[in-house]
This record gives C-alpha cells, sequence and structure tokens, in this order.
C-alpha cells in the first residue's frame, strides 16, 4: 500500500467521532441544568442563614422563608421533605437531601444526589 491511500478518516470513523461528540454533548445539556438549580438552592439556604430576621429556633419560619426564595428564583419542585432541620445548642442546621433524575436516552436516565448543610447562629 502506498503512502497516498492511508491518509485521512474513514467516513464510518468519522460518523463515530460525530456520534461520541453528540452523546457528550447531549450529557452536558442534561447535566448542566440539575447542577445550576442545585447552586441557586445552595445561594438560598445561605441567604436564609445568614438572615437575621429569621428566627433560627422557628422550624416553620425558616422553611416559609426557604419556600418563598425557592419560588422567587423558580425552583418549584422543592418540597419541606427534602430539608430537615435540627438543633444543638444555640446552632440550627439546614439539611438538604434530593435526587433529580433526568431522561437521557430511550430508556436511559441521568440522575445525581445531592447533599448540603449550612448552620444558623442564634444571634
Amino acid at each position: 500500500m502506498n503512502q497516498q491511500s492511508q491518509r485521512g478518516l474513514t467516513t464510518i470513523s468519522l460518523i463515530l467521532i460525530i456520534a461520541l461528540g453528540g452523546m457528550i454533548l447531549l450529557t452536558f445539556f442534561r447535566v448542566l441544568p440539575m447542577y445550576l438549580d442545585y447552586f441557586q438552592i445552595k445561594s438560598v439556604m445561605e441567604s436564609v442563614a445568614g438572615d437575621a430576621a429569621i428566627d433560627p429556633r422557628s422550624k416553620k419560619e425558616i422553611w416559609e422563608a426557604l419556600n418563598k426564595r425557592l419560588y422567587v428564583n423558580s425552583i418549584r419542585y422543592m418540597k419541606k421533605e427534602n430539608f430537615s432541620f435540627t438543633r444543638k445548642d444555640d446552632v440550627t442546621t439546614i439539611n438538604l437531601d434530593y435526587e433529580v433524575r433526568k431522561p437521557y436516552v430511550a430508556e436511559l436516565f441521568i440522575g445525581a444526589n445531592f447533599v448540603y448543610s449550612v448552620e444558623m447562629k442564634q444571634k
């Protein structure tokens, strides 16, 4: 065989590279919204923890503040069950634990489990 006939990609290898690139791009667009929502929820939790007007002893008041801020950020799927509140001494800890599943291809899905906690100190 001469050097001229062995240069470049074959059609099949080019199709495989394009398909692989497409799968990577599809994965990126399925995962990115999950993480953007997670970072918004973290920001809301930190905002509530830093708000001096919220009584850290009142779970109801903390949940109402969280819920209002989540609603403003268009995160309406979060439920009270995803949050837990623990109190020790003068520190209230807001814990978040939730799972997201998004369809991927055919019967497959992409999922992520997010866990985060933030502390509120009585002022």
